[in-house]
């Protein structure tokens, strides 16, 4: 090996390394150039001896690979930052949780880049999975999101590592990842891993091996206890199964008798429907969504947009007075108290049907539906008002406030009054105070407000002298 070669090589060795400013730098190139060969081969093998990690780093650039014994000092790397930050506690806090992070971002960018750079492929894959494993199960505050971020590094490693490794690599990766969604990571960091598989390997070599592991997850989930997670993870790997079955060129027949054994699940058959729409057959899209809306029954978020759904194929279909039932049952049940929906089923009627359709739809109409928003929408302003005056607290009040009290000046006041006195009766803070008085100035903008202000302040201020903090807000006003 000549001079040259030896001053390229220990160069590679310092890459990632603090850098010297630059004279320092050319000032120990100077000293390398100067040195005999015999001198600087002594003086590298003794520094050698005592820098465990630069040592490492020399078999890297020099040998372009490493040993059993580099990896697990690698891994003992990452382990003595783990344990720096957990502390005795097994915790890593908040303020902790940036740091923590950053070391090993820069073990990324430092040790596992210059395996890279050097062609060890398999090396720089197995230290990242080691990583990666290891900060998964660390219990911290992750408020910050810095796991998410150290994944998504991990994430970039992997891809630029299937870039440029052979298959035999290529093969290790792919099994590493199936081993892996095994339920021993959490499940927020397992969706990294989840991610390479469904955008790396579901083409030529490993689609019909991701076809078998996608069912056996799919089986896997099955055959838990039925809860909703164990649904959830045999749903998401059925649907992950069926873009595979398109990605293998199975013709709709196949997939959707696949569908149909897995018919359970809400998921599968809002793929379905999607076919069914796209292939331009919606009266078997109907069916679904009728037999949906009975399956699905204990969902009532899915049951609302799949009961939408339908009303809008009716619809498109001409079917129109299944239309005008299913849009009743959105208004009445489904989406109950919607104002889109409920314009939608008045634009139906001419305007004597409505006033019996309105009124008869309003008994309808369950307590929890809102009827007070479609008061304001038909301006039935004296049943608003008795709602909002039946209502508890000052939430009603303010919604409708703008709406009620050039009206019903005087019985806004009164609700007003009624709802103060039931809160003032208990001391409190100032910040309650500060509420208080700012609702006193709400009421001085209405009709009569001023003198109704002024008589609930001196009640207020005969009643409650001993609270000083609220006198003093009281002079404020």
């Amino acid at each position: 090996m000549d001079h040259l070669q030896n001053t390229n090589k220990i160069k590679d060795i310092k890459k990632g390394a603090a850098g010297l400013p630059t004279g320092q730098v050319d000032e120990a190139a100077a000293a390398v150039n100067q040195a005999a060969e015999s001198d600087v081969r002594d003086f590298l093998a003794e520094v050698l001896r005592h820098d465990e990690k630069l040592m490492t780093r020399f078999r890297i650039a020099v040998c372009h690979g490493i040993s059993k014994t580099d990896m697990q000092q690698y891994q003992r790397q990452v382990d003595t930052v783990v344990q720096k930050y957990l502390g005795k506690d097994g915790f890593i806090a908040y303020q902790e949780a940036y740091g923590f992070i950053h070391e090993l971002e820069g073990f990324l960018q430092e040790e596992v880049q210059l395996m890279m750079e050097h062609g060890c492929c398999q090396d720089a894959f197995a230290l990242t999975c080691y990583l990666f494993i290891k900060a998964a199960k660390v219990d911290m505050d992750d408020s910050g999101g810095g796991k998410g971020a150290l994944a998504e590094q991990c994430v970039d490693i992997w891809e630029a590592l299937l870039a440029q490794a052979d298959a035999p690599v290529q093969q290790s990766m792919y099994e590493w990842f199936t081993s892996h969604l095994d339920g021993s990571i959490p499940d927020y960091m397992e969706e990294y891993i989840e991610q390479m598989l469904m955008q790396h390997f579901c083409n030529a070599p490993y689609l019909d091996a991701m076809l078998e592991f996608t069912q056996r997850k799919v089986q896997e989930a099955q055959e838990r206890a039925d809860s909703w997670s164990a649904d959830y993870q045999a749903s998401k790997w059925a649907l992950r199964h069926i873009r595979l079955m398109e990605e293998n060129g199975m013709d709709s027949g196949q997939i959707r008798a696949y569908c149909k054994g897995h018919w359970k699940y809400t998921d599968i058959r809002k793929y379905d429907i999607c076919q069914c729409i796209r292939q331009g057959n919606t009266d078997e899209a109907i069916a679904v969504l009728e037999e949906s809306l009975t399956l699905d029954t204990d969902k009532p978020g899915v049951v609302r947009d799949f009961s939408s759904q339908l009303k809008e194929l009716y619809q498109k279909s001409g079917r129109v007075e299944d239309y005008k039932k299913q849009l009743w049952n959105l208004v009445s049940k489904d989406n109950a108290g919607n104002i889109e929906d409920f314009r939608e089923l008045k634009s139906l009627y001419n305007s004597g049907e409505w006033e019996q359709v309105r009124e008869e739809l309003f008994r309808s109409l369950p307590a929890q539906a809102h009827v007070e928003r479609l008061y304001l929408e038909e301006g039935l302003y004296g049943r608003l008002l008795d709602y909002v005056l039946k209502s508890n607290g000052f939430y009603a009040l303010r919604e409708y406030e703008a709406v009620l009290a050039p009206l019903y000046p005087k019985e806004v006041l009164q609700k007003y009054a009624k709802e103060l006195q039931k809160t003032v009766r208990i001391a409190a803070d100032r910040a309650r105070y500060k509420e208080w008085v700012s609702i006193l100035r709400r009421m001085k903008k209405i009709k009569g407000g001023e003198e109704a202000v002024e008589e609930i302040a001196n009640s207020w201020r005969a009643q409650y002298r001993n609270r000083p903090a609220m006198m003093s807000e009281l002079d404020k006003l």
